[in-house]
């Protein structure tokens, strides 16, 4: 036999394709897999006993596999939807895109590529399907765990705009971290693209948190126009919505009963028709168009503060009021003794200046 002459496939040399060039002048144990005309035709392979040394060491690796383990692997694949990854003996885990980093992640090739080492934490262990999830944001803080401290319902922050839904805007506010700014928080504009022509991905901005869910992983924000800050004065001190307030707001949309009115991010109220000032026959969306400035006195607060009943009628009236009260003051006849005094006044004055 030592004189005899057998072939080996590249295929059959080793697990993985590789230059024939790279064996030359290795010695390999190979066991024959075609023995053919008294031994002038053999077929040999060294894969054949790779595969069964793997075999056994997979079955040590396997026991080492289980949900929390924390495993050294190395990265053998990068698709779109994640990375494989090998954690020894050939057994590969999958090291899905969502379980990359805790921020959002647009290609998994931004995290790993082919060959890197990696440290991966066992998610699920399928033992029927013969599936391993890995995960490696789960090696560190999920930073949802410390939202309760740090946020709080009125701060404001800077925030970056991830995407745009038909509902509102994504917005990070620290990797990991992101928020809902819902399409009612949006200053109505009246122009075509509506709310969504003030935000685009990648845009920063100044947001408000109006509510925090730890639990649910849910912030509630709203976007700080330039224009409501020039409002707020330099103190920062935001206009009270309480009843009797008088404020300017725009108008956000019509419905049957009423015209609501965005008077802050997050805030918005209503003019019920009966108290707009105008007539029953009148088109109210002619007379309030969506993206109008009104000004408003505030009728009605309910205890949440997210209802808020208003009036525009109140401020036609009371501009009357105001016009009648500057009429009677201009026409009214001089008080009794009042032209003895002014004489006095002007004859004081008149000595001083000598």
């Amino acid at each position: 036999m030592g004189r005899r002459r057998a072939f080996c496939p590249i295929s059959q040399i080793g697990l993985r394709g590789a230059d024939p060039s790279a064996h030359d002048g290795h010695v390999y144990q190979f066991r024959i897999i075609e023995y053919k005309e008294g031994g002038s035709n053999i077929v040999i392979s060294r894969r054949a006993l790779l595969e069964e040394e793997q075999r056994a060491n997979a079955d040590k690796v396997r026991e080492k596999i289980v949900p929390g383990a924390v495993i050294t692997g190395r990265v053998t694949a990068v698709r779109e939807f994640g990375a494989f990854v090998d954690l020894g003996a050939g057994v590969q885990g999958l090291l899905h895109v969502s379980d990359m980093a805790w921020s959002r992640v647009s290609s998994p090739a931004e995290i790993v590529k082919a060959g890197d080492e990696i440290k991966v934490k066992v998610l699920r262990v399928d033992e029927e399907k013969q599936k391993i999830s890995l995960g490696l944001k789960q090696l560190s803080v999920d930073p949802w765990s410390r939202v309760g401290e740090v946020y709080k319902v009125g701060q404001r922050l800077t925030g970056r705009v991830t995407r745009v839904v038909e509902f509102g805007a994504f917005v990070e506010l620290e990797p990991g971290v992101e928020a809902l700014a819902h399409a009612s928080t949006f200053m109505p504009t009246g122009r075509s693209g509506g709310w969504a022509a003030q935000v685009a991905p990648g845009v920063t901005g100044t947001f408000e948190i109006l509510a925090v869910d730890p639990e649910q992983k849910r912030i509630g924000v709203a976007m700080v126009q330039e224009a409501w800050t020039r409002a707020e004065g330099a103190t920062g001190a935001r206009p009270g919505i309480v009843p009797g307030a008088r404020l300017t707001g725009k108008v956000e949309r019509h419905e049957k009963f009423g015209v609501f009115v965005f008077l802050a991010p997050g805030r918005t109220g209503v003019i019920p028709l009966s108290e707009t000032g105008i007539a029953k026959e009148a088109d109210a969306r002619r007379a309030f168009p969506v993206g109008a400035d009104v000004e408003v006195i505030v009728l009605e607060v309910d205890p949440s503060g997210r209802r808020i009943r208003l009036s525009a009628k109140a401020i036609l009236e009371a501009r009357e009021a105001e016009e009648v009260r500057e009429w009677t003051e201009c026409n009214a006849p001089p008080a009794e003794g009042s032209g003895i005094i002014a004489e006095k006044l002007r004859s004081a004055f008149k000595s001083l200046e000598k």
